[in-house]
């Protein structure tokens, strides 16, 4: 047990802090007995004779179908009947279920701050912005402002599949893709479709989905709708709140409507249009956040006699944002307004045009350009010590961001495919200012322009997959990618609580070069893969600590006592090692089973701001995460499922001070299909009310995670 401990911690991961109300001890030793229960049923149960599984399709890889066994990279498919097997109510939280899947925090989108929601994959994410490319349809869904993804804005039941694609995409994909790709695809217009979907549980949780379809092969639209409320949970554990703490609760609503029609024989139009919004109570009475958006898609599909497919898509998206911070005492019985951030408006274009052509029996060639205008700024009041805010702050910038690419698939041999792609991108960041005023009588204190900022970047790639046999493939990647600061990193301060992160203006994009190699199996009963890879982040852009509370702290102005000062900043490199494991299997003709695990060792290799940080792990990155699941089909149309899923521990900050222990989760979840249709289900997340640390602050305040929630409802589905 002592060694499965060590194991479990890391060997470079300082015990927690203790904090009232928490055990300490490691999540794998508390449910040491129920991991052993799953995994001797596992072991034990006789496994199925059955043709061996059939390979899905993806297209995010390299943005033309292909065949997942094809792909020379690590590809996870979470279809329909993975996301009803799961308890999830959001999917972020069914795609906790992928190790090396993580946002900034552990915590729920249902709970968190939109800022703190950002992806990435395999830990290389030191901070909140995305470094995985999120896509609807194939559309960027990262926020084109701060690079988060607002998960609630998608309906779970709208979603027909998910693909996530780890490894460097930035060779096709260009920016944020430099993790990989997650593409969210959704129901198809041109089918006749009928989902409804009502569900409660406890919190006040309420969450109602309608979606609507009507095609044939010529086209249809489809129409959906939803509307989610709770109440939320204390952030604080019992001990730590004062008079100041509630829930903190959350309500979003979402519509859409998905047109698509032959507009000739070999040509589809299609238009998307979407709205969202959301308000969002951030734990305290003086703490809160609200977003509304509008997305406007509009696209040509053609395929010609002679082979050729050609896309054109143009989107736009509209968005406000708004967010009111504190500063709290020490005692939590007190709190006074410290930032309003009372208009924050962001408006984005883009567009994407993309040709391919399979040239010979042994090439097919891809050829596309896209681009994104952005243009945001934040309108806030700050620099309260008692008496109101004293003065106003405008800040903001523009940014282009424009690629083209090409890639040749080859078939070199009937068991060896070669993929090579090569991408040019150029970054224009301008129309950066930050002006200040005093409120009392308007007088301009700062009034500040930065100059333009550009860069070209390349971004290349080569990939290889050999089929060793019927049942072995082996697969060899080596790549570069990139992410440019977003409008939000060069511009936007924050406050959490009593600690501060400042902008930084002259922030350089982050470059990562990567390789990696893995192995698939296939059996008659399932699957099973393993990939090893490595990843360097040159000028990776972290949250740096700068100094600490109480006082003046440059650039952060006045810190309140227990508070710090942090300013985004590129480090020098970092370095991420890494393994996957990852299989499932059918054990008998109505028992499934899946297991995954990463390992992932993240540092900080240089750190010319502060060299103290040199060896440091990275920030928000645990070295490993594991989950399992079983899933059992009983007679009478009834499904059982339990996911039991690990986190290890990890720091909250840069100087590694602040660590996050472990936790082990378990979930559950049944439906039983009745006539015409409906059918009935439950969930059931975090099963035993574990206490997971999400956060920590400089004065030892720990935030915590979703508690247990338990739902149920009715669904169609025709």
């Amino acid at each position: 047990m002592r060694l499965l401990k060590q194991w479990a911690v890391g060997s470079k991961v300082s015990a927690p802090k203790k904090t009232p109300d928490l055990d300490t001890r490691p999540a794998v030793t508390r449910f040491a007995p129920l991991l052993s229960l799953l995994v001797l049923a596992t072991i034990l149960v006789r496994p199925a004779h059955s043709e061996p599984t059939t390979r899905a399709i993806t297209v995010t890889a390299s943005r033309i179908e292909q065949s997942v066994a094809d792909v020379p990279a690590n590809v996870t498919i979470i279809d329909r009947e993975d996301i009803e097997r799961s308890a999830a109510v959001t999917i972020d939280d069914l795609l906790r279920s992928v190790p090396g899947f993580s946002l900034f925090r552990r915590q729920s989108s249902l709970a968190a701050h939109p800022t703190t929601q950002g992806v990435s994959l395999r830990g290389i994410g030191p901070s909140g912005v995305s470094r995985t490319l999120v896509l609807l349809d194939g559309i960027p869904m990262n926020d084109p402002f701060g690079g988060w993804v607002y998960w609630s804005k998608i309906p779970t039941e709208l979603v027909a599949r998910i693909e996530i694609v780890r490894g460097g995409g930035s060779s096709v994909w260009g920016n944020a893709a430099m993790g990989g790709v997650i593409n969210i695809i959704t129901l198809d217009p041109r089918r006749d479709s009928v989902r409804l979907r009502a569900a409660g549980g406890n919190r006040a949780t309420a969450d109602v989905q309608a979606v609507l379809g009507s095609g044939d092969d010529d086209g249809g639209v489809l129409v959906d709708g939803a509307w989610f409320n709770t109440q939320g949970y204390r952030l604080l554990d019992e001990n730590s709140r004062g008079a100041i703490d509630r829930r903190a609760d959350s309500q979003h609503g979402s519509g859409g409507i998905h047109a698509l029609r032959s507009i000739g024989p070999s040509t589809d139009a299609r238009a998307v249009v979407r709205y969202f919004s959301e308000d969002r109570g951030n734990g305290t009475r003086l703490t809160g956040n609200t977003t509304e958006s509008f997305f406007a898609r509009l696209g040509l599909q053609h395929r010609s006699s002679g082979g050729d497919s050609v896309i054109v898509d143009t989107f736009v998206q509209s968005q406000r944002f708004d967010s009111d911070f504190s500063a709290q005492d020490t005692d939590r019985n007190g709190e006074r307004p410290a930032l309003d951030q009372f208009d924050v408006p962001s408006l984005s274009l883009g567009g994407a045009a993309k040709w391919s052509r399979r040239l010979t029996t042994t090439h097919t060639l891809t050829a596309g350009a896209d681009y994104l205008w952005v243009d945001g700024k934040t309108n806030e009041d700050f620099r309260n010590l008692g008496a109101g805010f004293t003065r106003r702050r405008l800040a903001g910038g523009r940014q282009h961001l424009g690629g083209l690419y090409v890639q040749d698939l080859i078939a070199a041999s009937p068991r060896l495919d070669i993929s090579m792609a090569l991408r040019l991108d150029y970054w224009n960041a301008y129309d950066g200012r930050r002006k200040e005023r005093d409120l009392a009588d308007g007088a301009l204190l700062v009034d500040d322009s930065f100059s333009t900022r550009d860069e070209w970047l390349v971004s290349p790639r080569v990939g290889a997959v050999y089929d060793a046999g019927d049942r072995v493939s082996l697969r060899l990647s080596a790549y570069r990618g990139f992410r440019a600061p977003t409008v939000n990193e060069l511009h936007r301060p924050f406050r959490v609580r009593n600690d501060i992160t400042e902008a930084d203006a002259s922030l350089d994009p982050e470059k990562l070069w990567g390789a990696e190699g893995g192995i698939d199996l296939r059996f008659a009963n399932g699957r099973a893969s393993a990939t090893g890879y490595w990843n360097r982040v040159d000028d990776a852009i972290a949250n740096v600590t700068v100094g600490n509370g109480p006082g003046t702290v440059d650039p952060c102005g006045f810190v309140p006592d227990g508070g710090v000062c942090r300013r985004r900043t590129n480090l020098g490199h970092t370095r991420i090692l890494g393994a996957e494991l990852d299989g499932e299997w059918s054990l008998t003709d109505n028992l499934t089973a899946g297991a995954s695990y990463l390992y992932a060792n993240a540092e900080i290799e240089s750190a010319p701001a502060d060299r103290m940080l040199d060896g440091n792990r990275i920030p928000q990155v645990p070295e490993h995460q594991a989950t399992a699941w079983l899933s059992q089909h009983w007679p009478g149309d009834t499904t059982t499922s339990v996911e039991v899923r690990y986190v290890g521990e990890q720091f909250d900050d840069d100087t590694n001070l602040r660590s996050l222990g472990d936790y082990l989760t378990v979930s559950l979840a049944a439906s039983k299909k009745l006539a015409r249709g409906w059918e009935i289900f439950v969930g059931i997340e975090n099963l035993f009310d574990e206490q997971i640390s999400v956060g920590r602050s400089a004065d030892d305040l720990v935030t915590l995670g979703a508690p247990l929630l338990v739902h149920g409802g009715v669904r169609y589905e025709r």
